[in-house]
């Protein structure tokens, strides 16, 4: 089974720690146990010189009194003496032992150097030394098994207090661990959730540490694809509203002109009829013309930057109302030029065709007696009627391509609701404002207002 983030860190932070405890607590062991033996053969030398001085003086007194003490009896008195404190002495002269207190005398070591021996598994310290100006060799040895039981019991010991510290460490870093990891453990899940499409969660951005931190910025990265996904939904919904008012509209005069078609061609009608319905294919072959055109003047201005150059807005309006003079005249609508002045910098071709539009649409939407006022002023053009108006509705969806604040006029005059939208990408690719004033019985006001030189550049 593949381990968590905190189960590794918590095995790793353990066994490191377990590591350097136990080489902490053994080596401290070892180092006490060095400590002692050198401490005991300092004691050894000590005691080996202080007892050969005596002996010294002890075979000098007694062979100044010329009592007959053999010296044998003299070394036996001494080991006797040191027998309790667990003390061996042997005597030698000439390489020949005299006298000698060991079960079985040992090899004899290097004289004045200390010697460690084991003898029936059990530690002997052995010196020899020259003992009445070399007439006497002295071998020393003091048993030294204690030590080794001592240091035995001490790793003893510091194993048992190792363990019980491991035990209680490995408690509290498992609750330390899974607390600290919380956070972690909370994001994993918030991850889950949202992998699981529930994109409503969030992650925790309580406290002040990094975990904190980093909760906000996974927020603020979920908040992000949140956003970018509704925004690929909404242009999704967009482009399938697109795609279904297109077909919607390319089926009508379709069906109208295969309609007409038919007629002419199967039914024996007057020249005159024959005449109307040639014409009615012809009116909605321009219909699907247009549509055919402004869709591709739409894409042209998504794929494509344009050429800028001065504008005379004021200039541009009057050419506007005077093209469509007849259009206005034939609906019973005044056009008015208001004097001003006005310029920015865009392509003449495109600020044409969407004053053109808006002027139009204007012109449209005036009742008989109606009025179409256009003014330009600095850098900005406006365009006002004294229509139906829109509602606040229709305001927010009018430059959505297809859409129709009166589906019947528009479809009966041959709109396709894709003049605004047209209107709208020609704006943007000039980096300047659209702003529609509307309210239902007193008229629409459109403005274009086109950023200052600095930015246009």
């Amino acid at each position: 089974m593949k381990r968590r983030f905190w189960q590794r860190t918590y095995l790793v932070t353990l066994l490191l720690f377990l590591v350097c405890l136990y080489a902490g607590l053994f080596s401290l062991a070892f180092y006490t146990y060095g400590q002692s033996v050198e401490s005991t053969e300092s004691a050894c030398l000590a005691e080996m010189r202080y007892l050969t001085r005596s002996f010294e003086r002890d075979l000098h007194d007694m062979e100044e009194a010329e009592n007959g003490t053999s010296p044998k009896l003299l070394m036996q008195s001494y080991a006797q003496n040191y027998e309790k404190q667990r003390v061996n002495l042997a005597f030698l002269e000439n390489g020949k032992e005299i006298f000698s207190s060991f079960e079985t005398t040992p090899p004899l070591p290097e004289t004045d150097r200390i010697t460690q021996i084991k003898a029936d598994e059990e530690r002997w310290i052995l010196i020899a030394g020259d003992v009445a100006e070399g007439r006497y060799l002295l071998l020393y040895g003091r048993y030294a098994g204690d030590l080794d039981r001592e240091f035995r019991s001490l790793m003893l010991t510091y194993a048992a207090v190792a363990a019980g510290v491991s035990l209680f460490l490995a408690v509290c870093l498992l609750f330390l661990s899974k607390r600290l990891s919380l956070p972690l453990e909370k994001l994993r899940a918030t991850t889950e959730r949202i992998a699981a499409g529930d994109m409503t969660v969030s992650a925790d951005e309580s406290g002040k540490d990094e975990f904190a931190a980093l909760g906000k910025s996974f927020n603020q990265m979920v908040g992000t694809i949140r956003s970018q996904m509704e925004q690929l939904a909404d242009d999704a919904e967009r482009k399938q509203a697109l795609v279904d008012n297109m077909a919607h509209e390319m089926r009508t005069p379709l069906t109208s002109i295969r309609g007409f078609a038919e007629y002419i061609e199967k039914a024996a009608v007057p020249e005159e009829e024959r005449r109307d319905a040639a014409l009615r294919i012809v009116s909605e072959t321009d219909r699907l013309k247009k549509i055919s055109e402004k869709l591709l003047d739409a894409a042209f201005l998504r794929e494509n930057t344009i050429e800028k150059q001065p504008v005379d807005l004021a200039r541009l309006l009057a050419e506007t109302a005077a093209r469509l003079g007849p259009v206005a005249e034939k609906r019973g609508v005044t056009l008015r030029v208001l004097p001003g002045a006005g310029g920015a910098e865009g392509d003449p071709v495109l600020l044409s065709m969407l004053f053109y539009n808006l002027t139009e649409n204007a012109v449209k939407a005036c009742r008989p007696g109606g009025e179409v006022t256009l003014a330009a002023k600095e850098r900005e053009a406006s365009v006002s009627d004294n229509g139906k108006g829109m509602t606040k509705e229709q305001l927010a969806h009018i430059t959505e391509p297809f859409y129709r604040t009166d589906k019947s006029r528009s479809r009966a005059e041959g709109g396709a609701g894709l003049g605004l939208a047209l209107c709208r990408q020609i704006a943007l690719s000039h980096g300047a404002a659209l702003v529609f004033d509307s309210e239902p019985g007193r008229g629409t006001s459109v403005t274009v207002s086109f950023p200052g030189e600095e930015a246009a550049r």
